[in-house]
């Protein structure tokens, strides 16, 4: 059986989720998505566009809306306004999840490498359009068990957020001091 290095068995890389590009399956731990649900207000209408095992859903608010491509329920397809999006998204199909999350929700909480957030100054003008960022958690990828070595963060974004971003390290995460 296949697995995705620094992760436990994969189930999305064979079988009925085969199809799907291996970059795009890469799972949230539960303590991860739990520590990032209990950081914001959520609240309202909530979707989860990429469900996979269901880490964040379980710890939204029980009437919390889902998508999973692997279940038939395409994220692209959904149109309804929501007023929160958390979520882990495909990395392969970025700049196409942004655009639709944009269109949908209000507030939006990502769990994304830091690299793909800042790629490029087309993406940044994308999020100052929208809004931009009230917050961001950064924290080590090796830390989540994450199968590359980028460091990622939890990014806040608001429509029409023109304020200051905070800029912090999700807690509970420590460096030891060089010497």
């Amino acid at each position: 059986m296949g697995s995705i290095k620094g992760q436990k068995h994969n189930p999305y890389i064979e079988g009925k989720y085969g199809h799907l590009n291996p970059n795009d399956v890469v799972f949230t731990p539960d303590w991860l998505a739990k520590q990032i649900v209990d950081m914001f207000p959520i609240e309202g209408k909530v979707l989860e566009p990429c469900k996979g095992e269901g880490a964040f859903l379980q710890y939204l608010p029980a009437d919390a809306d889902w998508c999973e491509i692997a279940e038939g329920k395409n994220f692209y397809d959904y149109n309804e306004k929501v007023d929160w999006i958390v979520t882990n998204p495909p990395y392969s199909d970025y700049n196409r999840f942004l655009d639709h999350s944009f269109d949908l929700a209000d507030n939006i909480v990502l769990l994304v490498p830091v690299a793909k957030m800042f790629k490029s100054m087309g993406t940044l003008q994308k999020i100052y359009d929208y809004g931009g960022f009230v917050e961001i958690h950064t924290l080590p990828s090796s830390k989540a068990g994450f199968p590359f070595g980028f460091p990622s963060a939890v990014y806040f974004l608001k429509r029409g957020y023109k304020g200051e971003t905070k800029i912090k390290m999700l807690d509970g995460i420590s460096f030891k001091a060089r010497k």
